[in-house]
């Protein structure tokens, strides 16, 4: 039987409410004059927003886009005396919510409201890892693969939750360390990376069952993995998805059955790949080789290669709206921060970089609310 643990924080408690009494004349004059002093009813302008997840230091820090100066750092910190290492987060479609996983002794999904970052509910799930979540296009279920390499080749799962409730909707097993579910534009199809099989599983998004278990790359061997897929990232048509991986030092694409289309060098160890909403670029950390390569999906080519000096494991990737600027996160290690960098995409300019935690691996993108925009 699947454990479904669902707590709520006192900010996000549900309380009964008394009858709410229509205020006078006094209270609506009040009212009034704090909304003008406040800049209008729509309020102030809110910047674009960088998540990061610190491993080693059990926080999420979050950044002002614009030049990744620090807004606030949050605790997800439930054991004092050890390393839970926030590992993956993600923003929902419509900017309302953000979520992230805690990956070690007691994985969860933290749920959080944009507004305020306020810590709305989290679920324990019941498996020995979590690595990436991410969200289906309607933002109803997140997927969270069990990264359990411990395993060694033993089959771990899936969990697939409505974000809701934060309830187990399903929890399939799928292959062998399992670390990105990346679901399909259209939210029916999920393409999840097994890095300890050589092989990616598809999925259908809403039953949560297998549809093919494609090999990584031709000339598969047994033992030790030859390619270790990672991360995905869909074209925008959901005819095409990405794989990098970390064993050969590629990125390789496949159609949406999982049919092999080509395969690109990049750096060694690529970690995390993002495109653009457009499908015009494809943006790859690469974790051995202190690096970032821009592709071309069209022509599966390497048409950029950014060095990120003194930036050591880069691996986190997040592409603002308009697909110009890259944010990457990079590591460090256990006696150097780890970081952020904005990196202009078409020319390889880096407009800032901070220092931010250690172990700096997920990154998402929150875009900004203007005045009169909800």
């Amino acid at each position: 039987m699947l454990r479904r643990r669902w707590q709520t924080t006192d900010a996000g408690s549900v309380h009964a409410r008394s009858p709410r009494r229509r205020p006078g004349p006094r209270r609506w004059i009040g009212a009034t004059l704090l909304l003008v002093a406040c800049g209008g009813a729509d309020g102030p302008e809110d910047p674009p927003r960088l998540y990061v997840t610190s491993g080693f230091t059990d926080r999420i820090h979050v950044l002002d886009a614009r030049d990744g100066t620090t807004l606030r750092t949050l605790s997800l910190d439930r054991r004092r005396t050890e390393t839970d290492e926030p590992h993956g987060v993600t923003v929902s479609a419509d900017g309302r919510h953000w979520y992230a996983t805690l990956a070690h002794g007691h994985p969860t999904l933290w749920k959080f409201e944009t507004d305020g970052d306020r810590l709305v509910g989290r679920l324990q799930l019941d498996m020995p890892g979590a690595a990436r979540v991410e969200l289906t296009p309607d933002g109803r279920r997140a997927f969270i693969p069990d990264y359990w390499r411990g395993g060694l080749g033993e089959e771990s799962r899936v969990a697939v939750v409505d974000v809701h409730d934060l309830t187990v909707a399903a929890m399939p097993v799928v292959c062998p360390a399992p670390h990105h579910a990346a679901v399909d534009p259209a939210g029916t199809r999920v393409a999840v990376t097994c890095s300890l099989s050589d092989e990616i599983v598809l999925m259908d998004a809403a039953s949560a069952e297998t549809l093919a278990r494609v090999p990584a790359g031709p000339d598969p061997t047994a033992g030790a993995p030859r390619y270790t897929p990672m991360n995905v990232a869909w074209s925008p048509d959901g005819a095409r998805f990405f794989a990098t991986m970390a064993g050969s030092g590629e990125v390789r694409a496949y159609s949406r059955a999982g049919q092999p289309e080509g395969a690109v060098a990049v750096g060694p160890m690529p970690a995390q790949i993002a495109g653009s909403p457009d499908g015009r670029v494809l943006v790859v950390a690469n974790r051995r080789g202190g690096s970032v390569s821009v592709l071309d999906p069209a022509t599966l080519t390497e048409v950029r290669r950014i060095e990120l000096a003194g930036a050591a494991f880069p691996h986190g990737v997040a592409l603002d709206p308009a697909g110009e600027v890259a944010y990457l996160t990079w590591e460090g290690g256990l006696d150097e921060a780890g970081g952020v960098a904005a990196l202009r995409i078409g020319t390889g300019e880096v407009l800032w970089r901070r220092e931010v935690g250690v172990l700096t691996l997920g990154i998402a993108y929150l875009p900004g609310r203007g005045r009169g925009r909800t």
